[in-house]
């Protein structure tokens, strides 16, 4: 991807050294979107927010809550694909675009992000346990403009925060069974992301599979 040589803000955040939240913007509004509609492909965004962070700041001081976000930053670029755009927009609030991805393509990979900022062990606050929220959505499903679907992953993530937190979610307007953590426990999560790896697949195909074998096993009820 072609990137201007010069920009009038920062392109950078300082401490991460992912994108700024302008920068992302500005590439989301004048490349990713563009190129998503020329090529008639996919394009899901999202934002994710750290719950508790205000408190892990206080209780354990700034450069504590520092090492929190170099960690996040750190999973978020192991796991993101070479195409990805990720971003810092401010304090403790991360996203990102991943460009030719399907929502729920975005939803697995964003669960396995969920799991490892749970499990991250911070030697500067013992005992703590981070979590994360994120808001999800796609074009064109959920928008085709920059501003709608920032809104629309905003939305997502308010009602990921405002249902429990620890979660990903949808913009309300989307009623999929997508969102996996509201319905599912734990060990069933777990096991199914084992499943996965070890058949090479992505989560949300093998959700398909056994929907379709729930529809055929009651398909005579479905046709009284």
């Amino acid at each position: 991807m072609t990137r201007p040589t010069t920009f009038e803000l920062a392109t950078s955040d300082k401490l991460t050294g992912l994108l700024s939240a302008d920068y992302f913007r500005y590439l989301l509004r004048d490349e990713l979107l563009p190129a998503a509609q020329q090529r008639d492909e996919p394009l899901s965004l999202f934002l994710l927010d750290l719950d508790g962070f205000m408190e892990l700041n206080t209780q354990h001081g700034r450069s504590c809550g520092d090492e929190a976000l170099l960690a996040v930053a750190a999973i978020l670029q192991e796991l993101a694909p070479p195409s990805a755009l990720l971003v810092r927009y401010s304090g403790d609030e991360f996203g990102g675009a991943l460009p030719d991805t399907r929502v729920d393509d975005a939803f697995s990979l964003l669960e396995e992000l969920r799991r490892r900022v749970a499990a991250l062990s911070l030697p500067c606050a013992n005992g703590v346990t981070l979590t994360c929220s994120v808001g999800l959505a796609g074009f064109p499903g959920h928008g085709r403009h920059e501003a709608e679907l920032v809104r629309e992953a905003d939305e997502a993530l308010y009602l990921a925060k405002v249902s429990g937190r620890n979660k990903i979610a949808l913009p309300p307007s989307d009623s999929r069974m997508i969102t996996k953590t509201s319905y599912y426990t734990a060990t069933q999560l777990e096991r199914l992301s084992l499943l996965a790896k070890g058949q090479r697949r992505n989560e949300a195909s093998l959700l398909r599979e056994a929907l379709d074998d729930v529809l055929k096993k009651y398909n005579d009820r479905l046709k009284a």
